[in-house]
């Protein structure tokens, strides 16, 4: 399998779309990609080999607390994702698609559906090219990239000749990125631009595109292409004429290939075949959770694209999302308070998808008023679990109505759980999609259990990744034999149908054997007017096993004495900060807000 590798590292006062079409290899020649070429889409399947068969588990006792989705069953007619996401596209050709919060670059739904047929087609022309990749089916495109105009333009294109897209990280160090390539089968050395200072060699792509020139004095890749030289401005086809070349498909091909978040062990590559991509739009789209209206006369939706697209939850919920519907997606590459309250004062953003830490600044910053939040009527979140108090703070400021939807979702499973509609229950992720099912085991016995009682989440779903790149035995002990993919978060759920998640089982803090949950402790400190962040972890401790230990970041003054006498009030003895309090700078987090929380213990143990 080849990989390509494409830096969208665009410079912040870019404006035009002007782009020339031409492909240098390295300093061999040049070579012109023509409206023919990029118009030309065609591709090979070959179907992935048959899992092998294990005896069933299941029996009417393992099937009593399985818990069905309460709403009603939705179709799922299979049709290839970049197809599926453009075929409405027509309604609103002429409206603002994506727009760069920073420069204000912005392409319309015509544009941008033209600049992914011209990616797709330049694909293409790049594997008749190259004799050592003959099926599109085998070749990996790397994104390399914050938030950017372009970024579905490369990610849609490649999708639609059903070339496989990985979404990376544009964070990572070389050390990092390393780890991710290896999965790929080839000693070709290739250089993959990571900062401005030097890049490192990486030993699987075979080609690579840029946006600026690369020098290096190791060897030259085999072959650079400049991003911003690879949509010619020609005249464009009608979209009807465009869609009628993209490929049908084969529903198990592999789409993508995102990384998990890595925040209890290493990154892995997570394969997701299109048959799930397409899933899960008529699933999320649902009339019992979906709030956004779709683009129609002069109503248009506003999103904003912070939350990475690298990560499923900015891929799928928010830039998917928006282009299926015909929202305007104003992107930003990453999060900063000045550009963040810019782009909500700017436009009239009407849904906002955020993650705790970002929920936490927009309820309790004095910076954000309510003025800025006038357009919203829903907000979405997710990534983890949400703090009920930032959610409170949130509706006090507003002091209007306005839609919190809380969710649930992994990389393996994109997403599963969601609010419904006029049904808000702080400190609950939702009700369980339709056509999925859940069910609760017992850490110790392997039993399902009722509702009430905490164990680990098992998930049935029809949007679900199809294996671990290169790693058979991670995914033989995640999904088992009748199909349950097996989660690794402790929850419970209650008799409404409402489902709770507690932590990740590494996570979970024994003293003297009793389970004491760190988010259910990070909350309540939260409540301390004088806190603006914490995070919780275990330590060992001779006489209890383990006792937590908060990390603390201060928002005003506060002591160490003054907040174990806030706690003692608030918790159970066997909850209390017996592990001490750390006053730290700031807390160790992943690109979509989650606590790092293996890091925190790495810190812990070091003292």
């Amino acid at each position: 399998m080849r990989t390509l590798t494409f830096s969208l590292l665009f410079p912040v006062r870019a404006r035009s779309m002007g782009f020339a079409h031409t492909c240098n290899t390295g300093a061999a020649h040049a070579r012109t990609v023509g409206a023919a070429h990029a118009r030309t889409i065609t591709t090979k399947h070959k179907s992935k080999s048959k899992a092998s068969e294990l005896p069933s588990s299941e029996t009417s006792e393992s099937l009593r607390y399985v818990v069905e989705s309460q709403h009603p069953k939705v179709p799922m007619p299979y049709t290839p994702f970049a197809q599926y996401i453009f075929s409405e596209i027509h309604k609103w050709s002429h409206k603002t698609a994506i727009e760069c919060g920073i420069t204000g670059r912005r392409y319309t739904y015509g544009k941008l559906l033209d600049g992914v047929m011209r990616f797709g087609g330049m694909l293409q022309q790049l594997i008749r090219d190259n004799s050592e990749v003959s099926d599109p089916t085998k070749l990996i495109v790397a994104i390399l990239s914050p938030n950017s105009p372009e970024y579905p333009v490369v990610f849609m294109g490649t999708l639609a000749v059903s070339a496989v897209a990985t979404t990376i990280n544009p964070t990572y160090t070389p050390g990092e990125l390393g780890a991710c390539f290896f999965h790929s089968p080839t000693d070709l050395p290739v250089q993959v631009p990571v900062t401005d200072s030097g890049m490192p060699l990486i030993p699987s792509p075979s080609l690579v595109l840029s946006s600026s020139s690369l020098s290096t004095t190791k060897a030259e890749p085999r072959l650079i292409c400049r991003l911003r030289h690879i949509l010619p401005e020609l005249e464009r086809r009608p979209l009807d004429d465009l869609l009628s070349f993209l490929p049908q498909i084969p529903s198990e091909t592999i789409a993508c290939m995102p990384y998990s978040s890595g925040t209890t062990g290493k990154p892995k590559g997570v394969c997701i075949p299109h048959s799930s991509l397409s899933n899960i739009i008529p699933i999320y789209h649902n009339p019992y959770t979906f709030t956004v209206i779709k683009a129609d006369g002069e109503h248009q939706e506003e999103f904003m694209g912070l939350l990475p697209f690298f990560h499923i939850y900015g891929m799928m919920t928010v830039m998917s999302c928006a282009m299926f519907n015909g929202v305007k997606l104003i992107t930003l590459p990453r999060f900063e308070p000045k550009s963040f309250l810019e782009v909500l004062k700017k436009n009239r953003v009407s849904c906002l998808h955020v993650v705790p830490p970002l929920l936490q600044f927009i309820a309790s910053s004095p910076v954000v008023s309510a003025a800025d939040l006038d357009s919203i009527h829903t907000v979405i979140c997710g990534a983890a679990p949400s703090y009920p108090s930032a959610v409170t703070m949130l509706k006090e400021k507003v002091s209007r109505p306005i839609f919190f939807q809380e969710g649930y979702g992994l990389t393996e499973l994109l997403c599963t759980h969601l609010t419904p509609k006029d049904e808000e229950k702080l400190g609950s992720c939702g009700k369980l999609l339709p056509n999925m099912s859940a069910k609760i085991i017992d850490l110790d016995t392997n039993v399902a259990l009722p509702p009430g009682a905490k164990g680990e989440l098992y998930i049935k779903t029809p949007v679900m990744m199809s294996h671990y790149h290169n790693n058979p035995q991670q995914t033989a002990d995640t999904i088992d034999a009748d199909g349950w993919f097996r989660t690794g978060d402790i929850a419970s759920y209650q008799e409404d149908g409402n489902f709770i998640i507690s932590d990740r089982i590494k996570e979970v803090i024994k003293v003297k054997g009793m389970q004491v949950s760190p988010s259910e402790l990070e909350d309540v400190i939260l409540g301390h007017p004088n806190v603006a962040d914490v995070g919780i972890v275990g330590v060992e401790d001779e006489r209890a096993g383990e006792v937590p230990r908060a990390y603390v970041v201060r928002h005003g003054q506060v002591t160490e004495q003054q907040l174990h006498d806030f706690m003692e009030s608030r918790v159970a003895p066997y909850k209390q900060l017996a592990g001490g309090i750390k006053f730290v700078e700031g807390l160790p987090k992943n690109s979509t807000g989650k606590l790092l929380r293996k890091e925190l213990k790495k810190k812990a143990e070091q003292k």
